[in-house]
């Protein structure tokens, strides 16, 4: 499912509904974020209104979660990875929102930050936010988003459970305790 928000319209506020970092928490997460990428805009990525199309949002999301992804696969100690996810930790995204805050146009230099802010046991929620300016600490914020992934094996096709190593390693890389990101803290 994709749900995509243009900032006119009066939706619910994700960021303090369901199971995530409660409010003051989530506001602060992404100001230091465990992972940040700066982010290429191409001619192509444009609309006929000379802004990023829409749906290209969740391809700038995708390259910051396998940069999250390629930072907890070497903090874990993996170097071989399957179509560039962690041997056994394989996963399908169940939901993805898009909050839309300011257009992003080709000149534009941007930036990207993903962090985890839920862990369950078959599955993990990540947020993430898009920024443009000289940095991303600096940079005024466009778009933020929110995708719940589930634990997923290919080769039998079912969920399976996280991997023994997903939760300590997570909260190693955002710098907080493993209780932060159980449904059980919420």
């Amino acid at each position: 499912m994709c749900t995509i928000f243009h900032p006119a319209d009066k939706v619910p506020d994700v960021r303090t509904s369901g199971p995530t970092l409660k409010l003051r928490e989530r506001e602060t997460h992404l100001n230091k974020p465990p992972v940040m990428t700066a982010l290429e805009i191409r001619y192509g990525d444009l609309d006929p209104y000379g802004h990023v199309n829409n749906a290209v949002y969740l391809g700038f999301f995708e390259t910051i979660r396998l940069a999250y992804w390629r930072t907890l696969a070497n903090l874990a100690g993996f170097t071989d990875l399957e179509a560039g996810d962690v041997p056994g930790a394989r996963y399908v995204i169940a939901e993805t929102t898009v909050r839309f805050k300011a257009s992003i146009f080709l000149e534009d230099t941007l930036y990207g930050a993903a962090g985890v802010t839920r862990v369950g046991n078959r599955s993990y929620t990540m947020d993430f936010e898009l920024r443009t300016g000289e940095s991303y600490e600096s940079g005024s914020p466009v778009s933020e988003g929110t995708a719940a992934h589930v634990f997923f094996d290919p080769a039998k096709n079912t969920v399976q459970p996280r991997p023994y190593w997903f939760l300590p390693t997570v909260a190693k890389l955002e710098d907080r305790p493993e209780t932060d990101f159980t449904p059980e803290s919420f």
